[in-house]
């Protein structure tokens, strides 16, 4: 433990001498990685998937907050909307701005997450972010989670638009895409019922992070993970959805790694010095339970040189 502290702190330290650096590289990556995912996922503008043009984006994203990241996200979503037809275009543009108008205007800092699923569900890790998100952000999430989710659901259906456009004629064209993704929505069990899942995870274990026994932290995520096969174990059984559940087990194991790794990255407590404090003004007495983080002191090493 104490090489895995020291280590922690050495990283700690570094980053903090190196911030200036640092933070516009991980932005940068994190740009790169977000509009290069949306390319994947839709890929209808060959300009938008110029590796010279993503390059630049992430390059401007760079020195800039992370809403931008997630502004220029949505402009590119709108865009290649627009590209398959008008009306799959406008009905873009109502869910930015009911999504906008609705949370990011309160809790901007939080929109990335919705460009962030997927990327976790590229890489089959969307299971683990329920874990993830429930107690670092907390109920906050649970709104981008579930656009990010409806974005996913649309990227992966805009090829079956696209060619039922095609077959259209051109007097129904106009509305073939609109109607595709309204009905296909609305049918899809497995989406809406991913929706209460994510929902619920990201509720129960931030409410259980946040209480004050010993090790609530550890017992959120096992609860959280439990809670996630659960449901969708239960989904298959009463064959509300078909769900493979081996990605739902595999998926919640990492997610359960992960925020054990964030967790320590974060700070653990030590319970053996737990103190119990209690003082009182002209108003109010006040009960203070505190609980130290464990961590290490960097040595101070003098070298000196004997000739």
């Amino acid at each position: 433990m104490t090489t895995l502290l020291t280590f922690r702190e050495n990283v700690k330290g570094f980053f903090g001498r190196y911030d200036f650096v640092i933070t516009p590289i991980l932005k940068f990556i994190l740009a790169f990685i977000v509009f290069h995912t949306l390319d994947v996922g839709f890929g209808y503008w060959a300009i938008l998937g110029n590796p010279i043009v993503i390059l630049m984006l992430s390059a401007i994203c760079a020195f800039l907050p992370s809403e931008v990241i997630t502004a220029i996200g949505g402009v590119i979503i709108i865009m290649e909307s627009f590209k398959v037809s008008i009306d799959v275009g406008l009905l873009a543009v109502a869910m930015i701005i009911i999504f906008y108008c609705g949370y990011m205007r309160f809790v901007p800092h939080t929109g990335i997450i919705v460009l962030l699923v997927p990327i976790f569900n590229m890489i089959h890790l969307t299971y683990a972010l329920p874990i993830i998100l429930g107690f670092l952000v907390g109920p906050t999430a649970i709104v981008p989670a579930i656009f990010g989710l409806l974005l996913d659901y649309c990227e992966g259906s805009l090829s079956d638009i696209v060619k039922v456009m095609a077959a259209s004629t051109e007097e129904d064209t106009a509305v073939s895409g609109y109607q595709y993704v309204i009905n296909g929505l609305v049918s899809n069990k497995e989406l809406l019922y991913s929706f209460v899942v994510m929902a619920l995870v990201i509720l129960v274990t931030y409410c259980i992070y946040r209480l004050s026994f010993e090790h609530a932290w550890i017992i959120s995520f096992v609860v959280g993970g439990v809670l996630n096969v659960a449901l969708f174990l239960i989904g298959n059984v009463l064959v509300l959805v078909n769900v493979d559940i081996l990605p739902v087990v595999y998926g919640t194991i990492i997610g359960l790694v992960l925020a054990v790794i964030v967790q320590f990255c974060k700070g653990i407590v030590d319970y053996q010095r737990t103190e119990l404090l209690q003082f009182e003004d002209d108003e109010y007495y006040y009960y203070v339970k505190a609980i130290p983080k464990m961590s290490i002191s960097g040595s101070n090493k003098n070298i000196k040189h004997i000739n």
